[in-house]
This record gives structure tokens, sequence and C-alpha cells, in this order.
């Protein structure tokens, strides 16, 4: 955990008076960048080979490495289509999921049928959140989507986190950018948290700024954005806090009773700190936080430390994809409190109708 720990907070360094110092990654940055160019042009010349669903195919990802917010853009399209009257069929990588070279159905869109360890943290949490909507794990995404459309007869397949897998080709690129932090250091990996050049921006169809808040996108950030991809339509996005619930009982807990509570902060999550903020918003002050690595997988001492801290606290409050991964039997806590959240993007009915013209559902 140390590791990672250390890889993440050396990605998302800016401090530019040590670039000596890390010319070594800076380089494999630069080599690993003619990488992924070279790889493109492959994929658009066919002499890497991708292939077609017999449905509408539509990828939510981003350009950079965790936290902008891909999954619950995922639960908002897939609902807002299912309104629409759509049969929407998730598919998703299944990260750190142990039984994910084969598509497995995670769910059928009734019944949640595998476990985070075997179909990964996010494949699990999105099968809880998505009612009616099968969801489906494999490193394969394109026998994942095959069979979404054969099992299920989708009429679309959402592709959670697939703007680089250019195997299976695509109707609609959505790109996500966080507002807040959009390119890191400007550096792509592993020395930043790119993991493709800004130049990738001009295959997106649309592009979300999230995580904008009350102050909404720079303007300046619009405008490099557009320097990339001017045709794009551009839409801005924030979390919404649905509610806070116990994880045992699924009691629903007012945040008033938070904020005015002792309370610990749970996650291994892409972007901690803007949990922590969202708490903070809300008036809940954090008195002690246990933060992980993302798709963190927690152990018998992890789960000693968090009774620890659930026996000196009054909360422990904790993120959907966390809940989805931890065993709350072993953890037997009466006061552990899911944050549960929902992704709003303005404005909200012109978003969902370009999405289904640019997509060629209409």
């Amino acid at each position: 955990m140390n590791i990672r720990l250390a890889i993440e907070k050396l990605i998302h360094l800016k401090t530019p008076g040590l670039r000596l110092l890390f010319f070594p990654l800076t380089l494999c940055s630069y080599i690993y960048c003619c990488a992924m160019i070279v790889r493109v042009r492959l994929y658009k010349a066919c002499v890497f080979a991708s292939y077609g669903l017999p449905c509408r195919v539509i990828a939510v990802g981003n350009i950079t490495v965790g936290g902008t917010g891909k999954t619950p853009t995922v639960c908002l399209l897939a609902r807002s289509l299912q309104d629409k009257g759509f049969k929407v069929a998730v598919v998703n990588r299944g990260y750190r999921g142990a039984a994910t070279a084969v598509p497995q159905v995670v769910s059928d869109g009734s019944r949640v049928l595998a476990s985070a360890a075997d179909a990964g943290d996010e494949a699990v949490m999105l099968a809880r959140k998505l009612s009616g909507i099968p969801v489906i794990a494999c490193r394969d995404r394109v026998a994942a989507g095959n069979l979404a459309c054969e099992r299920f007869s989708a009429d679309i397949v959402l592709l959670d986190d697939g703007f680089q897998h250019l195997r299976l080709r695509r109707d609609l690129d959505v790109v996500l950018v966080h507002a807040a932090d959009p390119f890191g250091n400007g550096c792509l990996l592993p020395r930043g948290v790119l993991r493709e050049p800004l130049s990738a921006l001009e295959r997106a169809g649309i592009i979300v700024l999230t995580k904008t808040g009350a102050e909404g996108a720079s303007p300046r950030l619009a405008s490099s954005i557009k320097h990339f991809n001017p045709d794009a339509p551009l839409y801005t996005a924030s979390y919404r806090v649905a509610s806070f619930r116990n994880a045992r009982t699924a009691a629903i807990i007012p945040p008033e009773r938070l904020a005015g509570a002792r309370v610990g902060a749970l996650c291994s999550i892409g972007d901690p700190a803007y949990f922590l903020k969202m708490l903070s918003q809300l008036g809940i002050s954090v008195s002690d936080q246990f933060l992980y690595p993302d798709h963190h997988g927690y152990s018998n001492d992890d789960y000693a430390d968090i009774r620890a801290l659930a026996a000196r606290v009054d909360n422990v409050v904790t993120t959907e994809k966390d809940i989805a991964k931890l065993d709350t039997g072993m953890l037997q806590l009466d006061n552990l409190i899911v944050m549960e959240i929902e992704q709003v993007i303005e404005p909200a009915r012109r978003f969902i109708d370009e999405v289904i013209m640019l997509a060629g559902l209409q």
C-alpha cells in the first residue's frame, strides 16, 4: 500500500524545481506518449483490428488516471437512456476483479450476481445502483458487449472507462475532465496523470467538465479544451449528495445529525480530497481519516483498523465504491454510513438529447 500511495503522490507532483531529479520518469513519459500516438494511428489505419457491436456503443472515459466521475456519469446516462425507452447494458473492465478474463454477468438487471473480489468494486457498485440494467465485467470489452446484445438484447452498450479502449468501435465518446485539476502537471504516465496527450481530446464527441461546484467552469479551461476540439459540445457537472445511509440497516441518516457528531472518513477512491471536501461543504467535520489507494483491497489488518476507528468516533462515513467491497459482516459496525452521490450535468435535458442525437439513436 505504501508503494502505491507513493506512486500516486509522485504522478500528481507539480514542483517545477525537481525536473533534473525526475528526468528518468520524464523521459519515460515521452516514450509512452509516442507509443500512444502510434497506437491510435495504427487503429485508424486498420493495422490493429477493431470490432463493432450489433447495437450503439457510447463510451465514457477521460484522459487522466482516476477521479473524474466516470462511474456516476455512467449511472446518469444509463438511467436517462432507460427512461427514454432504450434497452441499456453497462460494460465495465472489472478492474482488480479475479474472474474477469471471460465475460461475467455482475447483474442481470434484477439481482447482483458477483462479488467485488470477482468482478471489481466499480462493477459491483454499478450493479447495485442500476435497477433493471444489466452490468457485465470483462477485460475483453468486445466479448462483454456481444454478450450484452445476445443475452439482454441491448440497444445501447455503455462502456465505463472506455476512451482508450479502441479495440471496440463506438458511436460516441463522452470525455470527462476534472475542472479543478484537469491535466495534473501536464506530463503523461509515469511522470504525470495523463493517459494520452491532450490532442486525444479531438476524438471526443462530447466533453464534460466535472466537479465544477457552484463557481462553475474556468473560462480559461474551456478555451484550452476548445483549442484541441472546437466542435465537441461542452457541459459542466457536479456531484450532489443524494443521501447518507446506514450500511447495516439501510436507514437514512439526516446530514445535520452527522454535522454535530465526531466523524471518521474512510475511502479508497481516485479523488479522496473531493470526498472530504463534500463532507466539509455539508458542515461535517472529519476528526480522523483512513485514505487508502484507489481500488484498494481491504485486508484483515485494515478491518481491525476500521473497527478501532469506529470505536473512537460517532460515525464512520465511506463511499458507495468502498461499500461494494467492504465485508460489512466482518466489520459488524452499527455506525458505518454510506454517502450516496449523483452526478448532475447541466443543462440536463439538452445533454441527454445531444447524446441521443450524436450516438445516432434518433
